[in-house]
């Protein structure tokens, strides 16, 4: 039964926050409740940029920073759409939806990956994540305590964000969404060096991230720390050296 579920899923939050695990506990909750092997949790307000705000595990962090790189995958479908999004084989998939995406999600070790949409109404928040290094469809009762945690993720964004100010994220969200934020840091910081708008400039990092074969998060920070910059006057990178 869902009230089961929900029981559990309250009763896992609380564990994991007796044993101190604040940092990407709803996603290892998650993970844990559908008996998958990670999860993770994308911001995305306006169904377009997407902003993590945490991963169980390493695998699902690169998985969300491939699909932030790329704004392909099941957590991007998942943000703009109103059902959950699969694909149950990535290794024999029949569909060409994530060219970009699938061929490096398997290389990190997903075989098969889910996204939930995150909303609550007609309000979207996000989507949540999941994926699993076996190939197989979710089972009703996995694909039920997908959409009961979407639901808690929901409103556990709306409680941590009902002391902010207006435009501006609740320092728990910050706290969860650690490398994300500097990517929008870095944007800013870019958005400067090219003369353009932050909007642009995400677009630059995502572009600059996938030639190099660079994780997002990590030009991100490189970025940020003035070791990697962008010229607009002959529109190349420079990085420094020594």
């Amino acid at each position: 039964m869902a009230t089961d579920r929900l029981v559990d899923i309250f009763s896992l939050m609380a564990q994991y926050e007796r044993d101190g695990a604040n940092e990407g506990s709803l996603c290892m909750v998650a993970a844990e409740i559908t008996e998958l092997s990670g999860a993770g949790i994308a911001l995305s307000p306006n169904k377009v940029d997407m902003t993590s705000m945490g991963a169980s595990d390493e695998a699902s962090t690169r998985l969300m920073d491939l699909e932030i790189t790329l704004r392909e995958g099941p957590c991007n479908d998942a943000c703009g759409g109103e059902d959950a999004v699969e694909d149950t084989d990535l290794v024999n998939s029949d569909t060409l939806r994530w060219v970009f995406y699938t061929p490096q999600a398997i290389e990190i070790g997903a075989r098969a990956v889910f996204g939930f949409p995150v909303r609550i109404g007609a309000v979207r928040l996000g989507a949540l994540s999941l994926y699993r290094d076996k190939r197989g469809a979710l089972t009703y009762e996995q694909a039920s305590s997908g959409y009961l945690m979407a639901s808690v993720i929901g409103r556990a964004i709306l409680a941590m964000q009902a002391g902010a100010s207006g435009g501006s994220l609740a320092a728990e969200l910050e706290r969860e969404a650690t490398f994300d934020f500097a990517i929008h840091q870095a944007a800013g910081m870019l958005a400067v060096q090219g003369s353009t708008d932050v909007g642009e400039a995400l677009v630059l990092l995502r572009a600059h991230a996938f030639a190099t074969d660079t994780p997002i998060s990590t030009l991100a920070t490189k970025v940020i720390a003035r070791q990697t910059s962008f010229n607009k006057e002959n529109a190349t990178w420079l990085e420094e050296t020594g």
